[in-house]
C-alpha cells in the first residue's frame, strides 16, 4: 500500500532540520595549484617577512637622506657613485656619507642608505651623481616586513581561496595549504532514465538531474561524485545508497521520493537508515525527503528537474555552504563609493573592497600584497573622468565570488579579538588599522565596530561599548636585554599608532627615549614572533602575546580597549553575538 503524506512540515522547519545535520567535511593539505576555490582549514600565520628585505620602490639612487637636504634644481648636491645593486642580487656595496648607489625598482637596499632619489631628479656625470631634489628618510623604500610581517595572522579558517588569497599564500612561500572539502554523492533514480548519448527506448527519458545537481553542488564548492542512475529496485538502491553514505559527506538523490507504490527512497531510507521528514509544504518540492544513513545526511529531491534545482537551492546549497563556511554572491555588483576618488587622468582599474553596498579603494600600489589581500575586485575609471564623488554608483568587477563578512571590526589589534574571529560561528573580518583609522572606517560605514585604545566620550552619532583591559609591556626572550634597552634591537609599531605612542611615552617616563627600531609590526602576535625568532631582542605588546609565544614579559602599563558602534546597528545579530562572546572571555 502506498504511503500517504499525513503531515507536511513548513519550509523553515525543513531548513532548520537540514542545517542541524551538517555534512561531514574532510581536511587535507593540497598544493596551491589545486587549492583554487577550496576552503581554508587552518589559520595562516606568516613565517616570513613580505618583502623579505628592504627594497627600492623606484628606479634611482640609494642615498643618505641627510646628505641631500639642501639639494635644489638650481643648486644640485654632488654625490660619489659607489656602485649599483642589480635586481635579484645581494646588496654588497656600502653607502657611505656623500655617496650614492644605483638601484632599480625592487632592488635590495644597500647598507647605509635610508632613501631613494628617483632617477628623474638626478643627473649622471662621470663618477658623480647630481641630485636636484631632497628626500626624507624612508622615501621610495619598502621596508622589510612592511607589507606582511613575520608572525602576522593573514588568513583565517573558513576563507575561500580565490585569486587574491592564493597570491598571498604564494607571497608567503607556501607550497601547500590545508583545505576543507566536502564530497557530495549525486544520483538519479527511475527505471525510465538513461544517460545522455544513448538511444531512447519506449517510455524512456534522458537523465537530467545527475548533471544539473552535480553542477549546482560544484558551484557551491563541493566535490560532486556521480553514482549514475539507481534503478527502482529496493535491493540495488539500498546497496548504492549505503555505498554513497560510506564514501561521501552528503547524499543527494533525485526522483522516487513521492508516496506512490513505485517510489522507493522512503522505503529504503526507513530500512537502512532514519527518516527525519518526508513532505514539505512547498510547491514545487512537496515530496522532499530527508534522513540519515549511518550518520550521513541524505536529501531526496523531487524528480522534475526544475523542482529538484529549486529544492537544492533552498535546502542543499545552504547545508553545503554552512559545512564549508562559505557565502556566495555574483561576480559583478553595483555599489556606492564610500569616499571620493581622484583618477590618474588615464583609464584606470582601481582595486576596491566592498562592504554593505559601499565600495572603497584599497589600492596601495601594484606591488603590494596588501592590495591583493584586501581587494574584492576593481572598478573601471575612464580616462576622461577626473574625479568620482562620494556616493557615486560604480560597478565592481569581482575577482571571485564575494565572501561577505558578517561583521567587520576595524582598529586596534588584540590576541583576544583574533581568537574570537577564529572561533565564532560566523565570519568576522579584522582590520588592524589602529584607533584613528578604525574610527574613520566606522564613520564611512566601512566597519561595524571600531576598536580604540583609551577612554572615549559618548556622542550623538556613536555609541561607546565597554571592552576590556589588558596588560602592556616589554616582550623578551632574554631578560638581560632589558638592562640596556638603548642598545638592544626593538620591534616597534608603525608611526601614528596608539601602541607606538603608549610605548614611547611609558619608556620616556623611565628616562629611555633612544629606541633602536629594527623592524615594525601591526599585530601583537607579530611582535612576539619577531622576538622569539631572534629578529629583535625585545618588543612592546600584550602580555597574552608573550605568554602565547612562551616569552618573558615585563609589565609597564595598562590599557583600556573600547568599542565604538553606530547606534542603528546595535541590534545586528552578529554584532550582539560578538559583544556577548567578548564579555564572556
Amino acid at each position: 500500500m502506498p504511503k500517504e503524506f499525513r503531515s507536511l512540515i513548513p519550509l523553515e522547519e525543513a531548513k532548520s532540520i537540514v542545517l542541524d545535520h551538517a555534512p561531514r567535511t574532510v581536511e587535507e593539505a593540497v598544493p596551491l595549484e589545486r587549492a583554487r576555490g577550496a576552503v581554508l582549514a587552518e589559520k595562516i600565520i606568516s613565517a616570513v617577512d613580505v618583502p623579505g628585505f628592504s627594497r627600492a620602490s623606484m628606479d634611482g639612487y640609494a642615498v643618505h637622506a641627510a646628505d641631500i637636504l639642501e639639494s635644489r634644481e638650481d643648486r644640485p648636491v654632488r654625490l660619489r657613485l659607489a656602485g649599483s645593486v642589480p635586481m635579484g642580487a645581494s646588496a654588497d656595496v656600502q653607502v657611505a656619507k656623500g655617496e650614492a648607489v644605483e638601484v632599480s625598482t625592487g632592488s635590495m637596499m644597500p647598507p647605509g642608505a635610508d632613501a631613494v632619489v628617483m632617477i628623474e631628479y638626478s643627473q649622471h656625470e662621470g663618477d658623480e651623481i647630481l641630485i636636484r631634489r631632497p628626500v626624507h628618510a624612508g622615501e621610495n623604500v619598502q621596508a622589510a616586513g612592511s607589507d606582511i610581517a613575520l608572525g602576522e595572522a593573514v588568513l583565517f579558517p573558513g576563507t575561500r581561496l580565490a585569486a587574491r588569497e592564493l597570491g598571498v599564500l604564494a607571497a608567503l612561500g607556501r607550497e601547500k595549504v590545508k583545505v576543507r572539502s566536502l564530497r557530495v554523492g549525486v544520483a538519479s533514480t527511475g527505471n525510465e532514465l538513461v544517460p545522455p548519448g544513448r538511444l531512447l527506448g519506449p517510455g524512456q527519458i534522458y537523465d537530467i538531474n545527475s548533471y544539473s545537481i552535480a553542477a549546482a553542488a560544484e558551484e557551491c564548492q563541493a566535490t560532486a561524485i556521480g553514482y549514475g542512475i539507481l534503478p527502482d529496485r529496493k535491493e540495488e538502491m539500498s546497496k548504492a545508497l549505503q555505498e554513497m553514505a560510506n564514501e561521501c559527506g552528503l547524499i543527494l538523490v533525485s526522483g522516487s521520493t513521492s508516496a506512490g507504490a513505485g517510489d522507493m527512497i522512503y522505503q529504503v531510507l526507513d530500512e537502512i537508515g532514519e527518516t527525519i521528514f518526508h513532505g514539505v509544504n512547498l510547491k514545487p518540492g512537496k515530496p522532499t525527503i530527508f534522513g540519515l544513513i549511518d550518520g550521513t545526511p541524505c536529501l531526496g529531491l523531487p524528480g522534475y528537474p526544475a523542482s529538484a534545482l529549486t529544492v537544492f537551492g533552498l535546502l542543499a546549497a545552504p547545508a553545503i555552504q554552512k559545512a564549508l563556511g562559505l557565502k556566495f554572491h555574483g561576480r559583478k555588483l553595483t555599489g556606492r563609493l564610500a569616499r571620493p576618488v581622484r583618477s590618474e587622468s588615464r583609464q584606470q582599474m582601481l582595486a576596491v573592497g566592498v562592504f554593505g553596498g559601499l565600495v572603497y579603494p584599497v589600492d596601495k600600489g601594484s606591488g603590494s600584497i596588501t592590495t591583493l589581500a584586501r581587494a574584492d575586485g576593481v572598478i573601471e575609471i575612464p580616462a576622461d573622468v577626473e574625479y568620482l564623488e562620494k556616493g557615486d554608483a560604480v560597478e565592481v568587477l569581482l575577482f571571485g565570488e564575494l565572501e561577505a563578512p558578517d561583521l567587520v571590526v576595524a582598529g586596534e589589534n588584540s590576541v583576544l579579538l583574533e581568537k574570537l574571529a577564529e572561533t565564532l560561528p560566523f565570519r568576522v573580518k579584522l582590520l588592524n588599522v589602529g584607533s584613528a583609522s578604525g574610527m574613520i572606517r566606522l564613520e564611512d560605514g566601512l566597519a561595524d565596530l571600531a576598536v580604540v585604545s583609551g577612554p572615549q566620550k559618548q556622542s550623538g552619532g556613536i555609541t561607546v561599548l565597554k571592552g576590556f583591559r589588558r596588560e602592556l609591556g616589554l616582550i623578551f626572550k632574554d631578560a638581560r636585554v632589558l638592562q640596556d634597552i638603548g642598545r638592544s634591537r626593538m620591534v616597534g609599531w608603525p608611526r601614528n599608532s596608539a601602541m607606538r605612542a603608549i610605548c614611547e611615552r611609558v619608556l620616556k617616563d623611565q628616562g629611555i627615549s633612544d629606541l633602536k627600531y629594527v623592524r615594525l609590526a601591526r599585530t601583537h602576535s607579530a611582535v612576539a614572533t619577531a622576538v622569539a625568532s631572534g629578529q629583535a631582542d625585545f618588543g612592546f605588546g600584550e602580555k597574552e602575546a608573550a605568554e602565547q609565544a612562551g616569552l618573558g614579559f615585563q609589565f609597564l602599563t595598562g590599557d583600556e580597549i573600547h568599542f565604538l558602534a553606530d547606534p542603528a546597528k546595535l541590534d545586528d545579530p552578529a554584532l550582539k553575538s560578538f559583544i556577548s562572546a567578548l564579555q564572556k572571555s
